[in-house]
This record gives C-alpha cells, structure tokens and sequence, in this order.
C-alpha cells in the first residue's frame, strides 16, 4: 500500500506560486508549508527543522540548488514539472498533470540515487559536447522526421579528437563528432542505447561516443535504430561506450559543454565524477529499483566502433565521405583470409588442372551436367575477389599476389584444354562450346551482378558457402577450357571469343567486388584510385566488342523472329517457314530454315528458294533447310 509524507515544504518562486492552493489541497492527507524557494536557500537549516520532505516547482537551475543542498542535508524531495519541463518529467518518469505529479512528489519512500557532477555542476539527464547527431533526440521521434533532421545536420559533421581518461586510468585517443553523458533518461535514444547497463545508484557514469565514419555509417546507424524499438544489448556501429565513476574529457580545443540543454554552462576539459547515494528523489514506478552495490560493479569500456591507430590520425578534421573506411585491425580475419586465397598454392594448382580438364571433357560431350561440376570445382574466383581488395586498398602486395595467381591459373588452364583437345582428332564443335563464343553486355551484366555477390559473401562468414554457387553463375572455368580447346585447333577466332568472355568475367567481377568492398566500409582512410580507374580503363575497351555483339545479336533475333511464319510462292508452289535460327560455325554463319510445302519440290525450287533467302541478307550467309511436306 502506498504511504504519504505526513508534512512537506513546497518550494516556489513567482511563476509557480499558483500551485500553492492545488498542494495545500491534496487527496493525501499530507499538511503543506509554502516558502519561497529563496527563503529556503538563505536559511535551509530552519525550515528543514519542521519536516526532511520538499515539493519543489521551479527552474532546473533552482532545482539543481535544492539538491546540492540535498548532498548536505538528510531530507527527501519531490518535484512537479511545470509546463516546459519536459525532459524533467522523463528524466524522473513523472507525469505531465500536476495532480498525478503531485501523487508521487508526496510519496514517503523516495528513491536513492547517485549524483553526476561535470567540472562541479550537477547534471540532472543529459551533458553534451559537439555534434551528435539523433542521440539526443526523443525515443518515439518519427522516423521520417528523423531523416528530415539528419539531412539537416550530418553535412555539418566532423571527426575531432578526442581524450577520454577513466577511473582506471585507461587512456582512450579517438576522433568523434561529440559525446553525451546519460542519466538514466527512459525517452531518449542515446539512453535505450545502454538502458540495459544503467542504473540509478550504481556509481558509475555512462557516456555515448559518436563517430560515424561517413554518411553510410550514419544511415546504417538510424536504420538499426529505428528497427530496434525496445532495449539493445549491443552497441550499434559508430558508437562506442564508456561506463566507469569518473572520466576526465580533453579535446584540442575548448569545447562548450551543454549540461542539461543549457548552454555555455562550462568547457572541455571536462571532469565528470559520480557521488554514490546523494540524493533522495520521489520518481515514477518505472525507475523505483533496488540499490545497487556499486562496488560490484566494473568498469565498461567499448570502443572497438571508434577510429584508432593509422585511420585515428585521418579521420581527425576531414569532412565526412559518402562510403565508410576500414583498418585492418577491425577486419583483421577477412584480410588474413584474401592473402591466403591470393597466393597460389598447390591446392589451387590441383584444382584448377581437374576443373579445367573437367570442363573440357564436358564441353566435348556437350553435357551441362559435367561443365556444372567444373565450374563448382574451380579456385578462380577466390583469387579475383582478393584482387578487388587490393586495388581498393591499394595494397600492391596483395594485387601483384593475386594477379600472379590468376595469371598462372589461366596458363595452367589453357594448357591443360590444349592438351585435352589433342584427344579428340575429330575436334567436335558443340552446342556447349558455341554458347561461350558470343559474349554480349548481357555477360558483362552476369559478371557484375557474381562480384558484387562474390565479395558480399566473401565478407559475411555466415554465408561463405554461397561462395561456391556465385562461382557457377559467373562460369570462369569454362570460357578458358573453350579457348584452350581453340588454341588446340589452331583456330584464332575461336579462342579469342572464348577468351574475350573470360575477360569479360574477370573485369566485371573485379570492378564489381571492388566497389561492393567500397559500400561495405573495407576501404583504408587514405585511398588510390589508380587501381581502380586502370580497370574501368579496360572494362571500356571489352565494352566495345561486347555491344557490337550484343547489337548483332538483337539484329540476329529480329531477323529470326521476322521470318517465322514468312510464306513464299515459287514456281506455283507455297511454302512456309516455320522456323529459322543462325548459328556460327567455324567463322561462318549458317542459316538453319524448316520449311512447310504440300507439293514436291525440285531442286530448281530449292535454288529458287535459297536465292530469295540470300536476297535478304547483307552478307553471304550459308544456307541449311529442312524441307518437311504437309498433307
């Protein structure tokens, strides 16, 4: 059952003195002295002589005078916010009316609680120092309106050093856009951070630390966000956390420092220290907890989302850029891992000889089945996906590793198509192997799309195996066997098609993964785009062949489908064309044409009919037709 204070002192100055009625009049049987808070702050001995209880109505600031005293005497308070004090009634989870406020301020078991004091001034909810953006806003914001406001202010950011010392003495040098420090504040953002790890009386401080790398690490932050609504356990990225009874703040500059929204109240550096168990407020159901025993509770420290070292020193005073960066010490596992797949060990050496070999046989014996298992077989992509790391790193011993790894891989396996064609005297041209000599932008369009997934899966440890399935959509060992089997025929045309569409794989694939590295943040804080640009270079050359035999294709298509059902009238005869399709066989195009008749047809009609066909073609075209009579 909830019990009342028997009498209290109610605190007002000049703004709240009509509440003076509505207190002495409560529901609770508690008796009423109105003083004027000044009164109370000349002579507080006097008046806490009558009773140990006060409601006050004032200006935070005046507040914050009551419970300065409040370290020195032993009395409890209560506190009814006034229309404008809003992140007051959060702070202590009071309610808005005065009535219901009134109920709690009364209330005769108010809770302990520590006090935070930042260069000796008492922070009641929030101290800020620098830009930080959202952290401080309300917990229920909307998230449009979030967006609104962000767009507003993140071109204003910028990475400043910053010194934080704990309690223990560990010295942390990072670069951040600001800091808060938190009360425990249910409605604000920055509190449902650490919610979970904070307490009203366990002498500890909690500080947030912002530092969004780039403007992607900023939309990634309020997307994840505004997707958790409850309680987080972990600390989103570009925020790092720091728990501990004191902190001592130092910055290059001074920095004003805003302690409860108000103002130029002080300046960095900034010593922020806990008194446990100061004072005795009257707060909401939700904040009405056991006393932690604070000497059981360690220091936090969290700051592995928080520019060190190398990316430390460049980040400092830049302007924030579109995509993120990366040191190697936060991915330290995924470049362990590209300069294993960059070197070409015998492993690699092994597979790429049975893949190819694979692949060549089930291209002679035009079996999907068999070219499928090649291309699962085949080691290429690995090396190509470490290759895109490097050029976006530029880290010239990790390209030249993996460039000489592909290069072997591709001599390997066209020696190994080479060798294999020699076993075939008839040397077949199949379907499987007509289908990788036409490359088109449609190819290029494949290799992007398998970068982009092969370095996506390759950064996600949960989906590595997908690895194996972006290898048989980009098909790299087959083009290769292909062209071997070219140059086992002596037949230049041949190879260098099955060659360009390997080509094709590879720079797309390349180009694609590097910029997927890119939006994924691995990029180093200093960047050469020599790399990358050498690769667009040669992307626009393949570009070239690639849309003239994309355009040639459309035209291929277009006349295929304008002469189906086409009728032709010869010697008296109708005929029909049912179907028609152009095929590329040894650097000549075939017309293959099913013809429909009733009559028999002579063979001065089937010149006939071959002359009208080559009539529509620009270039001689050989023609093939199977005659098939209709009752």
């Amino acid at each position: 059952m909830t019990s009342y204070v028997q009498a209290a002192l109610f605190l007002y100055v000049t703004d709240t003195e009509e509440l003076i009625s509505r207190v002495r009049q409560n529901a609770f049987g508690s008796q009423i002295t109105p003083v004027l808070l000044t009164e109370f702050l000349n002579e507080p001995e006097q008046y806490l002589q009558q009773c140990n209880h006060v409601v006050i109505a004032a200006p935070l600031s005046k507040i914050k005078s009551v419970i300065a005293l409040n370290m020195e005497h032993d009395f409890s308070i209560g506190i009814l916010p006034t229309k404008g004090q809003k992140n007051l009634s959060m702070c202590y989870d009071l309610p808005r009316k005065i009535e219901n406020s009134l109920e709690i301020a009364l209330q005769s078991d108010a809770q302990i609680m520590d006090i935070i004091l930042c260069n000796k001034n008492i922070l009641v909810f929030k101290a800020a120092i620098g830009r930080l953006p959202l952290i401080d806003a309300p917990s229920d914001i909307n998230p449009l309106l979030a967006v609104v406001n962000t767009f507003k202010r993140f071109w204003q950011l910028r990475l400043l050093p910053f010194q934080f010392v704990t309690d223990s003495g560990k010295v942390i040098k990072t670069a951040a856009s600001g800091c808060m420090i938190v009360q425990h504040h249910e409605r604000t953002l920055a509190s449902r951070l650490i919610s979970h790890d904070s307490s009203l009386t366990d002498g500890m401080i909690s500080m947030v630390i912002t530092a969004p790398i780039s403007i992607m690490d900023y939309f990634s932050f309020l997307y994840q966000t505004f997707r958790c609504r409850g309680q987080r356990k972990r600390i989103p990225r570009t925020i790092g956390y720091i728990k501990s009874s004191t902190i001592n703040i130092e910055t290059e500059q001074p920095f004003e420092v805003e302690i409860d929204g108000e103002e130029s109240v002080t300046q960095t550096p900034l010593y922020c220290e806990t008194i446990p168990r100061a004072v005795r407020v009257n707060v909401g159901e939700s904040l009405r907890k056991p006393v932690t025993d604070s000497a059981k509770i360690s220091e936090r420290i969290e700051i592995k989302n928080l520019p060190a070292g190398k990316e430390l020193v460049k980040a400092c005073k830049k302007k924030l850029s579109f995509f993120s960066y990366a040191s190697e010490e936060r991915f330290r596992d995924l470049f362990i891992s590209l300069r294993d797949d960059a070197r070409p060990q015998s492993t690699y050496l092994i597979l790429m000889v049975l893949s190819t070999m694979l692949a060549a046989i089930g291209l002679y014996q035009s079996s999907t089945a068999v070219v499928i298992g090649a291309m699962l077989l085949a080691p290429l992509m690995a090396p190509i996906v470490a290759l895109s790391m490097g050029l976006l790193r530029h880290d010239t011993k990790l390209s030249s590793s993996s460039i000489v790894t592909i290069v072997v891989g591709v001599l390997i396996s066209l020696t190994a198509a080479s060798l294999i064609s020699f076993l075939f005297p008839h040397k077949p041209i199949t379907m499987e192997m007509q289908a990788r000599l036409h490359p088109s932008l449609l190819d290029l369009g494949v290799a992007i799309v398998a970068g982009v997934a092969g370095a996506y899966t390759k950064s996600n440890k949960k989906i590595l195996q997908s690895l194996a399935g972006v290898s048989i959509a980009v098909a790299l060992v087959p083009p290769l066997a292909v062209a071997g089997i070219g140059l086992g025929m002596g037949d230049f045309t041949f190879f260098s098609q099955a060659f360009l569409l390997f080509s094709t794989n590879l720079i797309g694939i390349t180009l694609a993964a590097t910029f997927t590295f890119r939006l994924l943040g691995y990029s180093p804080v200093v960047r050469d785009k020599r790399g990358v640009i050498f690769i667009m270079l040669i992307l626009i050359v393949i570009t070239i062949p690639l849309y003239l035999s994309y355009n040639e294709l459309v035209d291929t298509i277009v006349l295929e489908k304008s002469w189906q059902q086409e009728r032709f009238l010869v010697n008296d005869k109708y005929l029909i064309v049912q179907r028609a399709e152009i095929e590329l066989q040894r650097n000549e195009k075939l017309l293959l044409v099913r013809v429909l008749v009733r009559e028999p047809l002579t063979r001065k009609d089937l010149n006939q009919v071959r002359k009208k066909i080559q009539s529509n073609f620009p270039d001689m075209i050989r023609i093939r037709m199977q005659v098939i009579y209709i009752p």
